[in-house]
């Protein structure tokens, strides 16, 4: 054994993520097994509905050259490719509208993002859906632990550099890899995947939107991890301490005592897995930020009756939002994108007012730059901070919206966690809701409610790919032609 060997220190957390992920419960219980299910209903719905998105035909051309006639599926086409391929380009619309699930604390992140990346694994290696939600459950408990520990973003990084960690621990549960295999597998999967936060500078390019690379940060992660599971599976080794080296994970992100003590308990692979049930849901296509805003107008517009007697539109709101909703935005009273409309909260409390609701089609960009929009959220709504309602992610990022009509009347509607958050949770019958809403438009109807079946009893499924087959548009000018594109 060399010297250097021997002086080496033991990469503590590399150690007890490897041994939490072979070791931990085998066995979900009966909420965490619905929250798992729950997560992949939401996923698939996010992502069919978005087909359209421009990043995510994009990313299917990009796939086109790569085709393998044995692969994993890509979603709307049903062409086949490497499982790689296959997780970033089937996780580029899951981003597409701000839409799917989030858990937010000391970070913030999507862990749905590994999703499109597990299940194109499973399809590859015909594995079941039960594997799959063990790995998926395993995934979530480490992705939200990480949240709960890293302040990644005050140090320059952005979430995937996390996701990337928890999306390798899933993917070796999934694989079944032992412990030096899930070490290798996580050391190639975080020195690989620094992912640099100017992917949420808020800088808009040349079509005024912002970057398009947000639409394929969190699966890129994702599709590192696979990357490195399948290299660790051939025998290819990481680097030594990838979380406690000299450049590792903690000396970009410095951590206290106290939060790494917490999480290494965490680790104690005795611990049922839960954490699965920790993330909130969205009901509208909006960042988490704005979920409570709109609840809140939809509620004060079914109060006031009609809308053309609203004089002023007062929001109150908590700081953050206030922050990431108005004030880092370049002009949120002026939006003239998608992009710069679903980032605006003016624009977004304007909209759910006047329409009375908030689709996908709320943000097109006839819509955004409607003058009597426009003049509505310019001369009638104020935006404020409130103290008393800043109390963050944990209470829903609640907001206010009251409204005065001609005669000086108030019309209120609450603040309070919105729909989808763990203090109001989705409903089966919500997310059926929200599921059909989105997928029946591009499958129809019967379609979008058989595939809703499918992974209802996803546990029982012994061949994950009796889901994939039936992710595929029948006619794909409806996703993949200059008409389908939604900018």
């Amino acid at each position: 054994m060399s010297a250097t060997t021997e002086n080496a220190s033991p990469d503590r957390l590399l150690g007890a993520l490897a041994t939490y992920v072979v070791q931990a419960p085998g066995t979900l219980d009966a909420a965490a097994s619905r929250a798992a299910r729950l997560a992949i209903a939401d996923t698939v719905a996010v992502a069919l509905g978005a087909l359209p998105h421009r990043p995510a035909q994009l990313a299917r051309r990009y796939a086109r050259h790569y085709a393998v006639p044995t692969g994993a599926t890509l979603w709307g086409t049903g062409q086949r490719v490497l499982p790689e391929t296959a997780a970033l380009v089937n996780g580029v619309p899951l981003r597409g509208f701000d839409y799917n699930d989030i858990y937010a604390s000391v970070s913030g992140g999507h862990p749905s993002d590994m999703i499109p990346g597990l299940i194109a694994l499973a399809e590859w290696f015909d594995l079941s859906g039960r594997r799959v939600l063990d790995a998926l459950a395993v995934g979530y408990e480490i992705a939200v632990d990480l949240f709960d520990t890293f302040a990644i973003k005050q140090h320059g990084w952005d979430y995937p550099t996390l996701t990337a960690i928890a999306a390798a621990c899933a993917v070796a549960r999934l694989l079944r890899l032992d412990e030096a295999e899930t070490r290798a597998s996580l050391a190639i999967a975080l020195t690989s995947h620094f992912a640099s936060d100017e992917a949420e500078s808020n800088e808009l390019n040349t079509r005024g939107d912002l970057t398009m690379w947000k639409r394929f940060n969190g699966s890129n992660a994702t599709r590192q991890a696979i990357f490195a599971a399948l290299l660790a599976r051939e025998g290819v080794e990481g680097v030594v301490r990838p979380f406690e080296g000299r450049c590792g994970l903690l000396a970009k992100v410095p951590t206290g005592d106290a939060a790494l003590a917490t999480l290494f308990e965490r680790l104690t692979p005795g611990h049922a897995l839960q954490r699965v049930s920790a993330v909130s849901f969205k009901r509208w296509p909006v960042g988490s930020r704005g979920q409570s805003a709109i609840q809140a107008a939809l509620q004060a517009r079914a109060a006031i009756g009609d809308i053309a007697r609203v004089a002023q539109v007062r929001i109150s709101t908590d700081r953050s939002v206030f922050e990431h909703l108005v004030t880092k935005r370049s002009d949120p009273w002026h939006p003239d994108s998608r992009e710069t409309a679903d980032h605006s909260l003016p624009y977004i409390v304007a909209t759910a007012l006047l329409d009375g609701y908030v689709h996908v089609s709320s943000f097109d960009v006839a819509k955004v730059r409607d003058p009597e929009r426009q003049r509505f959220l310019n001369e009638r709504l104020s935006v404020e901070v409130s103290e008393a309602l800043s109390v963050g992610a944990q209470g829903g990022f609640p907001t206010r919206v009251e409204l005065f009509d001609t005669d000086g009347r108030r019309f209120v509607g609450e603040a309070k966690a919105p729909p989808g958050h763990p203090l109001q949770p989705f409903s089966d019958a919500d997310m059926e809701t929200k599921f059909l809403e989105n997928v029946a438009p591009l499958f129809g109807g019967a379609a979008a409610r058989e595939i809703f079946d499918t992974i209802r009893s996803f546990e029982d499924l012994t061949h994950v790919r009796d889901l994939t087959s039936r992710l595929v548009v029948a006619d794909t000018s409806k996703i993949d032609s200059d008409e389908a594109t939604i900018a």
